[in-house]
């Protein structure tokens, strides 16, 4: 009599370097919304050129700001061949989380778009390519873009105040950007909306954006591409001629 020996899942994760093999078992293609394939920030994924929109989930924080970028490769260089994307606020494709798109013309016939999420909770990009003169993909990445500072100092009595630095390294005009200061319980004390021109600096004052007296940190949530501002936090007295920096750094996820 023949025998069949069947094997354990934990046997087969063993058996399969860890990655279980079921049969049958099959992943639906991420053509519609609802098979929205997920992948993690900073991650850069490639999509076949089939002319067919493809949909990816990522996570988004409140307050904190994403960007996505996509680009054709694999071109000839022809007109037709170009990558365009939309942003979601959900998981379902019903609430356009909008965009600022300034840096689309970096890419050649690329599309980038960022947003600062309103809540945490599943967003959903949509990536799909033109028409199709010449086999093409699309290289796609999705990446948070808020800036941290750990730290100024606020004390009126000695003329401590803290001043945000920050500058426009795009030649056109950004908007968008929120800046917000934290209490060192972590509360939030104010925040205000900034937008430059190309290549301009902005100077945000963080009295007036009612911190307490005392220490804090500042966030800056900027929905452009990463690179495109940079930011810098002074606190500086003029009753006592000291000053000292907490220069703003970009929260990266272990792909990146």
């Amino acid at each position: 009599m023949k025998m069949h020996r069947w094997m354990s899942r934990a046997t087969m994760l063993a058996t399969f370097g860890g990655v279980a093999w079921l049969p049958g078992v099959a992943f639906a293609i991420n053509d519609i919304c609802a098979n929205a394939h997920v992948r993690p920030l900073g991650y850069q994924f490639t999509s076949m050129g089939s002319g067919t929109p493809r949909y990816y989930r990522f996570r988004a924080v409140i307050g904190a700001s994403y960007h996505v970028n996509s680009a054709p490769v694999g071109t000839n260089d022809n007109a037709l061949e170009a990558c365009a994307l939309n942003i979601f606020r959900d998981s379902t494709c019903t609430s356009s989380a909008g965009g600022f798109g300034d840096e689309d013309t970096e890419d050649l016939r690329g599309d980038g778009d960022g947003f600062v999420a309103t809540a945490t909770q599943d967003h959903t990009a949509r990536v799909f390519q033109g028409a199709q003169a010449n086999a093409y993909s699309c290289a796609t990445i999705i990446q948070e873009t808020t800036l941290f500072s750990p730290w100024f100092f606020r004390d009126p009595t000695n003329g401590y105040d803290g001043f945000v630095e920050i500058r426009n390294n795009h030649g056109g005009a950004v908007d968008g950007i929120v800046v917000t200061a934290f209490n060192s319980n972590g509360t939030v004390a104010g925040s205000t909306g900034v937008a430059m021109p190309g290549n301009g600096t902005a100077l945000v004052q963080v009295s007036t954006l009612g911190a307490a007296t005392g220490f804090g940190s500042v966030r800056i949530a900027t929905p452009h591409r990463p690179g495109t501002i940079i930011a810098n936090l002074t606190t500086l007295s003029g009753v006592t001629g000291l000053s000292f920096d907490a220069p703003f750094t970009r929260r990266v996820s272990p792909y990146q």
